[in-house]
């Protein structure tokens, strides 16, 4: 029995510790899994807000020290209403310990930052191209160049991939970037960041939709990409800012805040341009790639899908290099130089969020661990350590504050040696949306595959030596299985069966070992369940001999007389193998070893595991506009 003794470390960033808090409660926000406090109303969260922020101690001068916001000049008394900027850093902006520049570099993600998707990454040629030289070319359509424009004017300004540059509606037009006939949904879009005007005050989405300027549904797909892109735009000040404080500032309220990612309040509505299956915003954005020449977020298109999640690989590409043409995971971007720490860590928690924690054993050991949040994934640091993978001070490095956990995570990531159990039977599964690692169990609890698919893969395992957790790759008996939630109690009344083929057969009578054979031709075992077991070993490296546990081939089985010619017939002809397995992606029946074939080497285990996808809960597809 483990017990965590130490919760998740925080990390230490370039920026200060309060610029890190509010980037912390957008990560939060992003699928917003976590509850949000409920107030009775957006007056009362205001009101309550601005109580607060009249403790703040700031004078005329601080209007003096001036950052580029989104479209216009925001002042530093700006930003401590916001609480993007605390007293003590404005302080040291008094003092002269911190310039004006340094503060708009640390808060670029709320100011000026580039964070929309600012073209398409072809991934034949590694060529960057704008939506609209897209459209034309008939690579994607019109509508579709329209909604990615759309989205980029709603958050922020019109982005050129090529030069990184950023342009109003109105400087693009006159630049030749965006098309004449997009000029009018694109102004209507861009409201989104200079305000709505009503009896001459500015709105936002938000209070737009509440004075019905705004069709409700259009303004929910608006604000689902603003906070994707680095928070609610507040349109006065010409920021963005984190959602829970825009829900204190009056420019969201929680009902909204909660539902962003739910399908039947806020559905989907950007396609995807390679299947045109429609994503949330956010879900496309971590599909992107970084482009380290303009800065910008590049959704790839094209066959080898480059940006996607692989259970074979520890890293994906997640940035590329369009002057050399090299395409690189974030870690080995970051350690080339050609990306900053701050984009490194947000590129490379897009897949992963680390924590660090210590447990105690029974014997009172400590054993420190890493585990992934979204991926279940978990190394030991100790064993690491000790087989060489990472060594000590860089474990100290971490523990001291010099580097982070995911540095370190990254680290001993891309060192580990992808390995592949060839004798794998289908240890559990693996989404291709999250990277997450599911048990069988789970996979059918989660509605992902059927009880009979969910029965035949724990019949295989048993049947070669136990229930796998592929988050560890360790194996199980029945019993300990069942009390480690691995499978139910249904599940384990059927496997007790099949455990007897692994660990060998006795005579009720004489209690005496007998063959698999043996067993079968006197009805001690079920001479259907006993083949399909015998059948399992053999498509995962050969019969298994159950006193040693070595592999046989069915020569050799027949030989050692647990093995006979007609059961070694029927298991060589593969014709008569039942399709029991339902493919979780495509719906088609498959064979065992057809699902054998199917599968993917987990590159930490070197397990098999088959791909699933969450099951789509939205309606019809939408394009970002749509009524």
């Amino acid at each position: 029995m483990h017990v965590e003794v130490t919760t998740l470390k925080q990390e230490k960033d370039l920026v200060p510790d309060h610029e890190e808090r509010i980037l912390e409660i957008i990560r939060t926000s992003d699928g917003f899994k976590r509850e949000l406090p409920k107030l009775n109303s957006t007056n009362l969260e205001q009101e309550n807000f601005y109580n607060v922020n009249r403790n703040y101690e700031c004078s005329d001068k601080d209007d003096e020290f001036k950052f580029q916001g989104l479209q216009h000049m925001v002042t530093a008394r700006q930003l401590v209403e916001v609480k993007l900027l605390d007293l003590g850093t404005l302080e040291q902006l008094r003092l002269g310990l911190k310039s004006v520049e340094d503060i708009q570099k640390s808060l670029s993600k709320f100011l000026t930052k580039s964070t929309a998707i600012a073209g398409l990454y072809l991934e034949s040629t590694k060529e960057r191209m704008t939506f609209t030289l897209a459209a034309k070319k008939i690579i994607i359509d019109k509508a579709l160049a329209l909604a990615f424009l759309e989205a980029q004017a709603a958050t922020g300004f019109i982005i050129d991939p090529i030069s990184g540059q950023k342009y109003s509606v109105e400087n693009a037009f006159m630049k030749g970037i965006v098309d004449n006939e997009f000029k009018n949904q694109l102004l209507e879009a861009e409201k989104a960041v200079l305000g709505y005007l009503h009896c001459s005050k500015k709105l936002s989405v938000f209070q737009a939709i509440e004075s019905r300027l705004l069709e409700r549904k259009k303004g929910k797909h608006i604000l689902e990409a603003q906070v994707a892109c680095g928070g609610v735009i507040d349109p006065v000040r010409s920021i963005r800012v984190p959602p829970e404080i825009a829900v204190q500032l009056g420019l969201l309220n929680n009902a909204i805040l909660q539902f962003l990612h739910e399908p039947s309040s806020n559905t989907r509505a950007f396609p995807n341009p390679n299947n045109k299956q429609a994503l949330y915003y956010s879900e496309l954005l971590r599909m992107c790639v970084f482009d380290t020449d303009s800065k910008c977020f590049l959704l790839p298109y094209g066959e080898r899908k480059i940006s996607n999640l692989s259970v074979e690989k520890a890293q994906k590409v997640s940035v590329v290099d369009i002057k050399t043409g090299a395409e690189l995971t974030a870690f080995e971007a970051f350690q080339r130089n050609l990306i900053e720490k701050n984009t490194y860590l947000e590129l490379s928690r897009q897949q992963y969020q680390w924590k660090e924690a210590t447990f105690f054993d029974s014997c009172g050991k400590t054993s420190h661990m890493l585990t992934d949040v979204k991926t279940g994934l978990h190394f030991s640091i100790s064993e690491a350590v000790e087989q060489g993978v990472i060594d000590r001070a860089l474990v100290k490095k971490c523990q001291e504050g010099v580097i982070t956990t995911t540095e370190l995570a990254d680290t001993l990531l891309s060192k580990l040696v992808p390995k592949k159990d060839l004798n794998s039977p289908v240890a559990g599964y693996w989404l291709s949306d999250s990277g997450e690692r599911i048990s069988v169990l789970k996979a059918s609890r989660r509605n992902l595959i059927d009880r009979i698919t969910a029965l035949r893969c724990l019949e295989a395992q048993v049947s070669t030596g136990g229930i796998i957790d592929p988050l560890t790759g360790k194996k199980f008996r029945v019993t300990e299985a069942l009390h480690r939630g691995l499978i139910d109690e249904s599940f384990a009344q059927q496997l007790r069966q099949c455990e007897v083929v692994f660990r060998g057969i006795t005579h009720p009578v004489t209690n005496q070992p007998m063959s698999m054979v043996e067993a079968m031709s006197t009805s001690i075992q079920n001479i259907e369940l006993g083949i399909r077991c015998l059948e399992f070993q053999y498509l995962t490296g050969g019969l298994i001999h159950p006193q040693s546990h070595t592999r046989l081939s069915i020569e050799e089985a027949l030989k050692e007389g647990i093995l006979d010619v007609l059961t070694a017939s029927k298991l060589k002809d593969q014709k008569p193998h039942v399709r029991d397995i339902i493919c979780s992606k495509t719906k088609r029946k498959l064979t065992y070893k057809e699902a054998l074939e199917k599968a993917d080497f987990d590159f930490h285990t070197g397990l098999r595991l088959l791909e699933a996808s969450e099951p789509l809960m939205s309606g019809i597809s939408s394009l970002y506009y749509s009524s």
